[in-house]
This record gives C-alpha cells, structure tokens and sequence, in this order.
C-alpha cells in the first residue's frame, strides 16, 4: 500500500473503466498555485487573494503571532467574516504599531513549513515622515515578486542595459535604496550609492535650521557632482528636492543632457508644474520616469507607460496584492474619477497582511490601468498634518 496521501495508479496490464480512453482524459494535472504564490505580473482574483490571505493570516498553524493575538480583540472573526475586498474595511489601521513590535511576531509560523526559504527577514523601515519610523520586513519569496514586477514594469519605459546608475537616494534601513541597487543589477549596470541620511535632514526641518538643510542639501549634491564628473553614469534615480538641487548647478545639468538617458524620481512628491518644468525644458531629451512607493506596500511603482511628456504621472499598482482607495475623509467613501482623496491602501502577501491603511497622502483617483481591483493615482502630494504629527519630507 502507498503511504497516505499518495495517489494511487493501476499496475502494468490491469484493467480498468477508462483503460483505453484517450491519454489525454488520463493526464494528472498540478494543482493550481495558491493566490499568494501566483506570479505579481499575472495577478490572481481579488477575491481568492482575500480569502487565501486571511487564512493564512490568522489560522492558528499558520500565522503571525501579531495577528492572531490581536484577532482576539477584533469584534469579528477574520476566518469566517472576511471574503471580499470590501470586507478589509472592518479590519483597524495598525501600521502605527509597526513602530514598537518586534519583527518575529510579524512573521507567519507557517513559513517554518515552507522548504527552500531559509533566509533570515531582510528588515526595512520608513522614512520617518510621520513620526518614528514604521518597521517592516520581507522574506525572499515576496522580495522577489515585487523586485520582478518592479523590473517588469520598468521595462515598459525603454529602460537601457548595461549602463550604470548613480542613487541619489537613501540606504541603510530604506528599501529604496535596495530596490534602486537590485534593479542597477537586473539591467547590468554597476551602482553608485550615496551616503545620504534622510532623517537628519528631516530633523535639520522640523528644528527651523535653514543653514543647516542647506549645508546638508550642498554636501549632498558635492557628492552627485564628484560621481557625475568621474564615472560614466547612464541613469539617476533621485529624490524630487534632490534632483531640484542638482539643477541649481548648471554644469550638472548640461552633463545630465549629454550622458544620461533616464533619471527616475521617487520617494517625495513632485508637483505636476515642476514635473512639467523638468521634462520640457530642464532635461528635454532625457527618459523621466515617476516611481510611487510606500515602505507599507513593499513595492516600487512605475508610472504608467504611454502618457505624453507634459502629462501628469499616473501609477497603477500591483493589484490585488496592494491595492489602493482614494477617500473622502468626511464621509469616508471614495470620491468620484478625477477627484483628490486621501490614500487608503490594502497590503495582502505571505509576508504581511496590512489592511485598511490610511496613508498620509492625497491623490487623484484614476481606474487602474490593466482593469485590475482598486484605485491609480496621480499628483500625489503630501497632507500637512498626519494624526498629530507634522508632516515633514524633507529630502526624502
């Protein structure tokens, strides 16, 4: 007898109903990969996702211990009450509690199931833009589907190889900065980091120190110049206020128009003049692409290709694993196509599960661009105060 859970096949020469239908009525088929495995470029139903998350989520065999303690304060069963898109909204915002809990209670106790990942969490934080930084984490299967979607997309923009990248954009705790290094590496290039803390610049702001943020801003840009005049850069992913400061330094700029081909901005907000001024006049033939990102969301987003060089960047995300809602904060609902909302965002992989959370940003609302679930954005911009805390960018 075969061990348990084994199938079962007719030995050689016996008989069987269906011994001579045709083999292809007889072919075993794999079963379908789980929604949370399903590659972020061809996306499972939002619904499945929903459903699969939850389970994974707060069964007791497989979740986080985060969770499922706090499951028992919720006033509804995730397991039997949470099935569609919709039913995220019951759950509460808890992204302020990434600030203080340890990053093992965040990890499923299913992956100890789970062959081949034996990687230690590579831990993230955010920028600090509303407060003490939020602290997140991710394991190699779901790095590598949002670095891929990320690359994929990228793709999209006539993205050249072989060239190398100067990051004008924070290391350290800041996955930005590992995001823009791993893809300088998928498209050939090698990577020139800077040493860039974005959270003294924010101190520097919030203290009123003007001399000390621009001493700060020049020390920074001294070392974009001394990259740019010695090695052969062919593309710059900068921050917005970075990249404005590099052209106050007209030599700069004429070297930027003579070797480069794409500058990506990320991780501030450009508005929609600025954008304009750049892409027309600043660097009219250089490839300018916006990158939308949140430490939240875990990804990096590509504005969608196809728009006109004067047109507002609009960013679709990787729907169903992060989706997005653009809210009318007094009554809660979405606001209508083309109006400005506050961001809500749904965050569903094996990693983490992080519903319902309401973003310091406001956006456009637009359909997104592939059909998929949820909300693009565009002319994405910052709210002034987020909870008690002042919002403060900075450089970063």
């Amino acid at each position: 007898m075969p061990p348990p859970g084994h199938p079962t096949f007719p030995a050689a020469g016996s008989s069987s109903p269906d011994q001579h239908e045709p083999a292809r009525r007889r072919t075993l088929t794999t079963p379908a990969p789980s929604p949370l495995d399903t590659p972020w470029q061809t996306p499972p139903d939002a619904q499945d996702l929903v459903r699969e998350a939850v389970e994974w989520h707060f069964n007791p065999k497989t979740g986080s211990r985060f969770w499922l303690e706090r499951a028992r304060t919720l006033d509804f069963n995730p397991l039997t009450d949470v099935h569609t898109v919709e039913d995220l909204t019951l759950f509460p915002n808890v992204v302020d509690e990434l600030r203080h809990i340890p990053v093992e209670d965040m990890v499923p106790q299913g992956y100890a199931s789970i062959a081949g990942i034996t990687a230690r969490p590579l831990v993230g934080e955010s920028g600090g833009t509303t407060g003490r930084p939020k602290r997140i984490y991710s394991l190699p299967d779901v790095l590598n589907s949002s670095w891929r979607w990320y690359w994929s997309r990228l793709r999209e923009h006539d993205m050249p190889t072989g060239r190398n990248w100067l990051g004008v954009v924070p290391m350290g705790p800041h996955m930005i900065g590992t995001l823009t290094q791993d893809a300088a590496a998928e498209f050939g290039g090698i990577y020139f980091p800077l040493d860039l803390d974005p959270r003294w610049a924010k101190r520097c702001v919030a203290s009123g120190s003007a001399e000390a943020v621009k001493g700060y801003v020049n020390h920074l840009v001294d070392q974009v110049e001394w990259i740019l005049t010695t090695q052969d850069i062919g593309l710059i992913a900068a921050t917005p206020p970075l990249l404005q400061a590099i052209c106050t330094r007209e030599h700069l700029v004429d070297i930027i128009n003579e070797r480069v081909h794409t500058i990506t901005w990320s991780g501030a907000s450009m508005d929609a003049d600025t954008a304009e001024l750049m892409a027309t006049e600043v660097f009219p033939e250089v490839n300018i692409i916006g990158i939308y990102g949140s430490a939240m969301i875990f990804c990096g987003i590509p504005q969608r290709p196809g728009g006109g060089r004067t047109d507002p960047a609009i960013f679709d995300p990787p729907s169903p694993f992060s989706m997005f809602g653009l809210l009318d904060p007094e009554t809660g609902g979405s606001v209508p196509y083309g109006e400005r909302g506050q961001l809500v965002s749904h965050h569903m992989t094996r990693n983490l599960f992080l519903p319902n959370n309401l973003e310091r940003d406001t956006a456009i609302r637009h359909e997104h661009g592939l059909g998929y679930a949820g909300d693009a954005l565009s002319e994405v911009r910052p709210v002034e105060e987020f909870g008690s805390a002042k919002v403060i960018e900075g450089v970063y």
